[in-house]
């Protein structure tokens, strides 16, 4: 039996800024949940280029994401982290890639977040009590509309789905490092693959015990996903995983 050790591989592990400032704004945009870190950490591996954000968090920053300190314009990191939606925010990028993700997973994972940290978990008061059917009132609909504004108003669109990501790192990765206008090592990418979790994920949605989804909201999702399903097969892109919709 060959027993995998947890040596650090070292091709991918080199990450500087990009070396002439770029003229093209490339979007790494996704609802909040949707797994943006993850991307960030994976493309930085990738392609040896650090990452930017619209926002500044210190959190990231110290946990290696150097980008977060540059103005998002600097045009040193190779894409840029962004949560909003909005025709004025996306037209000010000359493309982007769009991540979608399971509402219902986004959703928790976002929820978590929020009253548990980057890496923490939501308490059983907090999913029990009146923040989680708030939370879910507020942002599902944002979820179908960031969606379908980045359809409509993004340039030059590149989908990842989550999902796709998490079962073909690969080949994804691959599409990925190309749309950003590089070469692609498959050096690098066999050692993202070794690298793929980084030190912030959470160590699996932590099980809940029941569904914290009430029939109402379901019914509302379900609506939400049939659009964006709808959307993107209007742009000619493949619809949402299967797995959406629990059959």
């Amino acid at each position: 039996m060959v027993y995998q050790t947890q040596v650090q591989d070292n091709r991918c592990m080199d990450r500087r800024f990009l070396p002439s400032h770029s003229k093209q704004l490339i979007a790494l945009a996704s609802f909040p949940g949707a797994g943006n870190t993850w991307a960030r950490h994976l493309i930085e591996l990738a392609t040896g280029y650090y990452t930017g954000s619209y926002y500044f968090d210190g959190s990231l920053y110290n946990k290696g994401f150097k980008g977060e300190r540059d103005h998002w314009r600097s045009g040193r990191t190779i894409c840029i982290k962004t949560h909003e939606s909005g025709r004025k925010e996306i037209e000010s990028y000359d493309s982007g890639i769009l991540m979608i993700r399971n509402p219902y997973k986004a959703l928790m994972a976002e929820f978590n977040r929020k009253y548990g940290g980057h890496i923490g978990f939501a308490s059983q008061a907090h999913w029990k009590g009146k923040e989680w059917p708030e939370f879910v009132k507020n942002y599902a609909p944002w979820w179908v509309s960031h969606t379908l504004d980045w359809l409509k108003y993004g340039r030059n669109v590149k989908v990842i789905h989550f999902e796709d990501l998490k079962h073909h790192l690969f080949s994804q990765m691959k599409k990925m490092v190309s749309y950003l206008g590089l070469e692609v090592s498959e050096d690098r990418l066999l050692c993202v693959e070794g690298q793929k979790d980084g030190n912030f994920k959470r160590s699996g949605l932590r099980k809940l015990e029941y569904d914290p989804y009430t029939p109402e909201m379901r019914r509302m999702i379900d609506g939400f996903i049939k659009k964006v399903d709808e959307a993107l097969k209007m742009k000619n892109q493949t619809g949402v995983p299967e797995d959406y919709i629990p059959r």
